[in-house]
């Protein structure tokens, strides 16, 4: 059987965890936490875990979390995988952190701007996140079975729902997801270039201001 490496990133949330595996056997471990310094107390662990593929061989694949969580802990991720990859000359696959919760079906949180999301993670359909008033969000939570996790704490959601749970992905978890794919699902995850989970489009503000280069002469 030949041997496939894989590198799991999980930065997205404070509690952040790296691992290296062979085939479905994990070699190496490494965690840290980091609010918001995660483009420096990446390197170190990461460092130490690649030092342990041996010399002759190279990462067949480099799996990122990519949020919804800490915008700055998710792009350093990306970045740091995608220079990785290339080095390698192997495809970077980009999952939904919520894919790292084991037994999750429903993932949800604050959305921010007065809203909040849902979003199926356990029927295996990568379901978009749906965005909510409070109101109606606490009207279809009631309506959805099975276990719902949030990556912030529960009171922010401002519910009275005891089946939510704060959770934190993990790149075991991730890992687990990965390997339940086929191998296609692996291709084509990997032609997909991997960018950070936005809940909505980027909110993008265009300066009113001309540019000397928007000046005619």
């Amino acid at each position: 059987m030949p041997k496939n490496w894989t590198l799991i990133m999980e930065t997205s949330v404070p509690q952040a965890t790296l691992l290296l595996a062979c085939n479905t056997e994990v070699i190496a471990r490494a965690e840290f936490t980091s609010e918001r310094s995660q483009e420096v107390d990446l390197f170190t662990p990461l460092k130490e875990i690649l030092a342990l593929l041996p010399a002759d061989q190279k990462l067949s694949a480099v799996v990122i979390g990519t949020g919804p969580s800490s915008y700055n802990g998710t792009r350093v991720g990306i970045a740091a995988g995608q220079a990785i990859a290339q080095t390698h000359g192997c495809g970077v696959a980009g999952l939904c952190s919520f894919e790292g919760v084991p037994d999750l079906i429903w993932a949800v949180g604050d959305a921010r701007r007065g809203t909040f999301f849902i979003m199926d993670v356990g029927s295996g359909e990568n379901g978009e996140p749906e965005l909510l008033e409070h109101q109606d969000f606490v009207k279809q939570l009631s309506q959805c079975e099975g276990m719902k996790g949030t990556f912030e704490p529960v009171e922010k959601l401002k519910v009275e729902d005891e089946s939510i749970e704060q959770v934190t992905p993990t790149a075991e978890g991730l890992l687990f997801s990965w390997l339940g794919r086929s191998e296609d699902e692996k291709i084509e995850l990997m032609k997909i270039p991997a960018e950070a989970f936005y809940l909505r489009p980027p909110h993008i503000t265009v300066s009113k201001k001309k540019s000397a280069m928007d000046k005619k002469p």
